[in-house]
C-alpha cells in the first residue's frame, strides 16, 4: 500500500479545522456561562448546571488536545512517511494511553 504526503497533510488540516470548531464551542460555552453564578445560592438546578458546565469544559479541552496530538502525528506521518506501517500504528496507539475517555458525570453513577 502506498501513501501520499498530500493525503496525510489534508487529513491533518481537517483535524485542525475540527480543533478550531471545538475551541469555538468552548468559547461559546464559557460566554453563555457568564452571569449564571457559581450555583452556591442553594438552588439545586444551578449547582447541577455548574457541574455540567465544568464537565463539558473539561471534555472539550481534552478533545482539543487530542485533536492537536492527532494532527501532529498526521503531519509527521505525511512528512516522513515513517517507512513502516507499524511505526505509524504505534504512534497513533499512544494516543489511547494519553487521552482516555472521561467517565460519566452525575446520574446513576453517583447514586442519584
Amino acid at each position: 500500500m502506498k501513501s501520499k504526503r498530500s493525503a496525510w497533510t489534508t487529513a491533518g488540516r481537517e483535524v485542525q479545522s475540527l480543533r478550531g470548531d471545538i475551541k469555538k464551542a468552548l468559547a461559546k460555552l464559557e460566554q453563555d456561562q457568564q452571569g449564571l453564578g457559581t450555583g452556591g445560592t442553594g438552588v439545586q438546578s444551578a449547582a447541577a448546571q455548574q457541574d455540567v458546565y465544568r464537565s463539558w469544559k473539561r471534555y472539550l479541552e481534552a478533545l482539543s488536545g487530542r485533536c492537536g496530538a492527532v494532527q501532529a502525528r498526521m503531519e509527521k506521518a505525511g512528512g516522513e512517511l515513517y517507512g513502516k506501517d507499524a511505526a505509524v500504528k504505534g504512534s497513533f496507539s499512544k494516543l489511547s494511553q494519553q487521552y482516555e475517555d472521561t467517565p460519566a458525570v452525575g446520574g446513576r453513577q453517583q447514586g442519584k
